[in-house]
């Protein structure tokens, strides 16, 4: 038999109005995204602080992402990221 190892899961995005998405990693929320009415993507975090305003919804999910993992190992230590204001 094959390796019998979980695969490792990923985030979760969904698209729940118009320029707006949520993320949840194994059912825990992530935070959120907004587009912006310039049109930037502002990224947010699970307690709804403001990660950075990005170019693409892409690359403002990973923000979140990588928010949440660097947060999880870093007692304490607030992430930003973009050019939030």
């Amino acid at each position: 038999m094959g390796d019998q190892s979980p695969l490792p899961s990923r985030p979760l995005w969904a698209s729940v109005a118009d320029g707006f998405y949520v993320g949840s990693h194994d059912g825990s929320f992530l935070g959120y995204i907004d587009r912006q009415a310039d049109g930037a993507w502002r990224a947010f975090d699970a307690a709804s602080r403001a990660v950075g305003d990005f170019a693409d919804h892409h690359r403002a999910m990973d923000a979140v992402t990588t928010a949440l993992q660097v947060g999880a190992n870093s007692e304490g230590i607030e992430t930003r990221g973009g050019a939030a204001g």
